[in-house]
Order: C-alpha cells, then structure tokens, then sequence
C-alpha cells in the first residue's frame, strides 16, 4: 500500500526539478531567480535520492515477508535493468531532441554528467545494496544484524567526504554522484518508511499509537514543535540564499555531488584543505531541509496531485526537452516584457544580472507565471499517456532479468 505523505513529497520534489531546470539557464540574468534556484538545488536531489532509500527498503521488505529469508537478499535484476535501460533511453532522447533543436551536444558512452545520471546511480544503488543484504544476512543469530547502520551510516559519510580529493572518480560510471549521495540513500534505506511517519507526527519511531488521552496530547504538542522548526528551517534557508551575496550561488556546485576538491579549488579557495568538512555539511544541510519538506507535507489523498508523485519517472524523462524549447522561445524574457520589465539579451549571462530590468514587482509576476507554468508541464507529463517509452524500458529490463534465471519443476 502506497503511503500519501511520500508521494505528495515526490510530487514537490519532481515539481521542483522541472522548475529548477527551466530557471537555471537565467541565474545570471536575475537575482530573484538565482536565490531561488540555489534554494532548490540546495536540497531537490539530495531529498529524492533520500525517498528513493526509503521505497528500496521497502520493497524488499515486502519481498521478505512473501518469500522469506531469500527476499532480503535477493537482487533485484530487473530493477537494474529496467533503470540502466531508461538511462540510456533519456541519452539518446537528449541527443536526438538538442540536435534538432540546433545544438551539437556530445555523446559519451560511459560518462554522464547530465540529467540521466540519477536513472544510472539507482542502478548501482540496486547492486551496491545487494551485496550489503549479502553480508548483513549471513549473521549466524536470527535477526542480529553484521552491519551495524550507524557504522555503515558513518562509513558512507567518510566515503563521500573522501572521495574529492580523487578527482579521477568523476562522472564516469557516474561514480562520483553515486559516492557522494550515499550516505543520504544509506539513511532512508535503513530507516523503515513506515516506522518513520509516526516519528514525524509527534510520536516515537515505530509507534503511533498513544496509550492515554495524556501522551496523545503530548505527542500533538511534539507534533507542532517540528512543524514549527520545520517551517522556520524553510523561511530560514530560504532567507539565507535570499540575502546572499551575488556570488553565493556558486555553492551550488557543492549540492551536484559530482565535482572534486580539486575543481571547487578554483572557485573556493578553501575547498581543497576543508573539503571534506564541507562535503558532509552540506549533506547535513540538504538533509535538514529534507525532513522539514516531509514534515509539513500532508499525509492525505490530494487525488491527481498524489498520483503525480507516483508518476516521477515519466515527467524526469520527458520534461526536459521542452525545458530547452522554453529557453530557445525566450519564455521567461517574454512574461518580463509583458509585464511591465525590460529584457536585454545582448547583456544575458553577465556576472551581475543586467539582462533583465524595471521593478522587481515585474520580474516577481512574469517568475510566478513561469513556475505555474512549470507546475502545468509536471501536471501534463504525469498523464498516463506519458508513461511510455519508461514503462516498456521497465518490463524490458524484467524480461531480460528472466533470461538465463533456472527454470523451476512446475
């Protein structure tokens, strides 16, 4: 059974991807939306790669308690396949649909920097958690676990934290995404999606139910606490990359998760001596955000907006494309000008934000427009029309799961 609260996370977050792709080529045309976009990427990816954790548990406790012991460990080939096949299907709808568009993007067949790589790490995630089922099930007493998850926890964090002084581990493989989320993939596997609402509803983890009128009151009480620090660590933050200098937004490159210390050098003086520090506190920070984001999200039915967050996939594949017809359309300069503002394109992409200008009440409503569009284009790629070619790359990668697994007596 599907659990709301999380889909209605995944619809935010999914929202949050396509607006963050349509704003991110005007970050040096605007202030309003360069605070905005850092503010998004400052958490949006980290915070999937987290739910995604969480569901992987999930399903494979669900397989346990069909198939026994054997479903804990069993690798999920068709999930590999089926992620490794969508992977490869966005690279070529990409090249495809930029080359026609004009541009002369690069192929490159083991290297990915671009949007598909989040479809190649869950791939890897399938096999690396695998292996770690492997281990931690091969404990002689019954439900005594050899990995212990604050170890393996704090293993990934030193993992990630070292892995940027190597800069030969970049995005072949995509490799140096997978390291460095892992230990944000690591927290929501081991922790039980279901286990962990009550948690966030004021209660302990793993029990909602209240034994008296007295620790239900209490528990409610709990409960308006963290959607009071859960609000303030949104306005905070969000205030933070509001009222930061101009060249704040280069911290975005820390939240990609793909640069190494030796790249960051040259826009951080600092990042090669304190990198590692950095790394993980920027991963607590996205973190932070995270659980806040999830415990103020509603744990009900919202109807199409609900199915939205189960549909992700679909709108990941197929959003981007029109994200490039936007910026080729010059979408966002439009609803400036008809607004009231002023766009210049021979200043676009300067280092101070001199292509758009009038007053900021211009540029606030042709922002809202644009993001309402946004919120249009993830309604519209949610449609179950649009779960095709994903869909048969999934069953695709089952298929070829099947063949060469022995074939049972009947």
């Amino acid at each position: 059974m599907r659990i709301f609260k999380y889909d209605n996370v995944k619809t935010l977050l999914i929202f949050l991807v396509v607006i963050g792709h349509m704003t991110t080529d005007y970050v040096s045309d605007s202030h309003m939306v360069r605070w905005i976009t850092l503010w998004i990427y400052s958490f949006h990816m980290p915070a999937f790669i987290f739910i995604s954790g969480l569901v992987h548990k999930q399903y494979i406790t669900e397989e346990r308690a069909a198939l026994g012991v054997k479903g804990e460990t069993r690798l999920r080939w068709d999930k590999v396949w089926g992620f490794f096949l969508c992977a490869y299907g966005l690279k070529v709808f990409l090249q495809v649909t930029r080359t026609l568009m004009g541009q002369n993007p690069l192929w490159h067949w083991i290297e990915e920097p671009g949007i598909p790589w989040y479809l190649f790490v869950m791939a890897e995630y399938e096999l690396l958690f695998y292996v770690m089922r492997l281990i931690d099930t091969g404990s002689e007493v019954p439900g005594k676990r050899r990995l212990k998850p604050w170890m393996m926890i704090t293993g990934a964090f030193a993992l990630s934290a070292v892995i940027g002084y190597f800069p030969a581990i970049d995005d072949t493989f995509c490799l140096a995404r997978m390291i460095n989320f892992l230990p944000i993939y690591m927290i929501g596997y081991y922790l039980d999606m279901k286990k962990f609402l009550p948690l966030l509803n004021g209660g302990s983890y793993g029990d909602p139910a209240e034994a008296s009128p007295d620790a239900a009151r209490k528990a409610a009480v709990r409960r308006r606490v963290i959607l009071v620090l859960s609000w303030l660590t949104i306005i905070v933050t969000m205030a933070v990359c509001y009222f930061g200098k101009w060249n704040m937004y280069r911290w975005r490159k820390w939240f990609t998760g793909r640069r190494s210390y030796e790249f960051l050098q040259d826009f951080f003086s600092y990042a090669y001596e304190n990198g590692w520090w950095i790394r993980i506190a920027v991963w607590l920070v996205a973190l932070v955000i995270t659980f806040a984001i999830i415990a103020i999200i509603p744990d009900r039915d919202f109807g199409f907006i609900t199915v939205m967050g189960a549909r992700t996939l679909q709108v990941y594949f197929w959003h981007r494309p029109l994200c490039y017809l936007f910026r080729t359309w010059a979408v966002l300069p439009r609803l400036t000008v008809l607004f009231g503002g002023t766009y210049n394109a021979a200043a676009a992409g300067t280092a101070k934000g001199l292509a758009f200008g009038g007053s900021s009440l211009s540029m606030a409503a042709a922002l809202l427009v644009y993001c309402l569009i946004g919120a249009a284009m993830t309604a519209f790629f949610s449609l179950k029309v649009f779960e095709h070619p994903t869909k048969e790359l999934m069953e695709l990668g089952a298929k070829i799961a099947e063949i060469g697994k022995p074939k049972t007596d009947q």
